[in-house]
């Protein structure tokens, strides 16, 4: 079990990741075969590609302390490489130069 302040921490940045992945199609460089983003599919909701599982549900379970195996029980459809590849996405995203990018972008 993590501390207090390091599991704080773990949410505030799983927040930030479920908010930033909303907009991570604006980096051009970014784009990754992981994620859909379809109005046919769940009204534009980014979701794994092959499913009609939303992104954001990865978070909710990481942020309510269920891990990646009890998430892929809960949805069979998207696997574990497909998860691997949008937290390595997201840890891009985290990247100074990235969220200064952003930043510049929203300005």
């Amino acid at each position: 079990m993590q501390p207090p302040l390091a599991r704080t921490a773990a949410l505030i940045v799983m927040r930030q990741a479920k908010k930033l992945l909303k907009i991570f199609y604006v980096f051009e460089d970014m784009k990754a075969d992981v994620i859909n983003i379809s109005p046919e599919i769940l009204g534009g909701t980014p979701v794994f590609r092959g499913t009609r599982v939303p992104i954001e549900t990865l978070f909710d379970h990481l942020e309510s302390g269920i891990t990646i195996d009890a998430f892929l029980d809960d949805y069979p459809t998207v696997t574990k490489e497909q998860v691997i590849q949008v937290l390595e996405l997201v840890g891009q995203l985290f990247t100074a130069d990235k969220i200064k990018r952003f930043y510049e972008i929203a300005s």
